[in-house]
């Protein structure tokens, strides 16, 4: 029996677990240098206008609400991204698993991963604490939102409101991401991309 096949899918599997994984962080990376900039400018803004006046909080509203919409996509992109992650890493373990069972029965001593059913989340994955700080940074760019919109109409501004939001958002994000990894997780990828179940599975 020839595993030519096998070993071809083993290599491009290992090279696209790399570029998930790479890519998980360059968005994360996409994101920082966003909010760095966007962080400047409003303190650009500040310093022009020379104290909070009512166009600051209007432009500070403005900008704060862009960011939190490229976080939030950002975040989902992110959410997809560790979901292929998986899938592909469960491909890579599950040929690892096969390989050692047909072609390497006498290798006892294996240092690298057979599972495949793991969990899509993981709370001590680094890709969960990247997740965890684009929340953070989402949420805490809807709560400046949130203080700056009452100024700008010419109110007093709600420290309460901006919390309120705050946690609203992160609460939204971090369950939400949670039931989507832990439900899509557990499918097959062409049933969670495809929409099409497995066929052994069917019968």
């Amino acid at each position: 029996m020839s595993y030519e096949f096998l070993r071809k899918e083993y290599e491009l599997c290992f090279e696209q677990l790399r570029f998930y994984d790479t890519r998980h962080f360059d968005l994360l990376k996409y994101l920082v240098t966003l909010t760095s900039s966007v962080t400047v400018a409003q303190f650009a803004i500040y310093k022009f206008m020379g104290s909070p006046t009512q166009g600051f909080f209007a432009c500070q509203t403005f900008l704060s609400c862009i960011v939190f919409v490229a976080s939030v996509l950002i975040y989902l992109a992110m959410l997809q991204n560790r979901l292929y992650f998986v899938f592909i890493a469960r491909q890579l373990n599950a040929i690892r698993k096969f390989s050692l069972e047909t072609e390497s029965p006498n290798f006892k001593n294996n240092q690298l991963y057979t599972s495949t059913d793991f969990p899509a989340i993981k709370p001590a994955s680094v890709h969960t604490f990247q997740l965890l700080g684009v929340i953070l940074i989402s949420s805490l760019f809807a709560a400046t939102s949130a203080y700056s919109v009452f100024p700008a109409f010419a109110k007093s501004p709600c420290l309460w409101f901006s919390i309120m939001v705050c946690a609203m958002v992160a609460g939204v994000e971090i369950v939400s991401g949670y039931k989507y990894l832990a439900s899509s997780g557990i499918k097959q990828a062409d049933e969670v991309i495809h929409g099409k179940q497995d066929m052994q599975e069917v019968k």
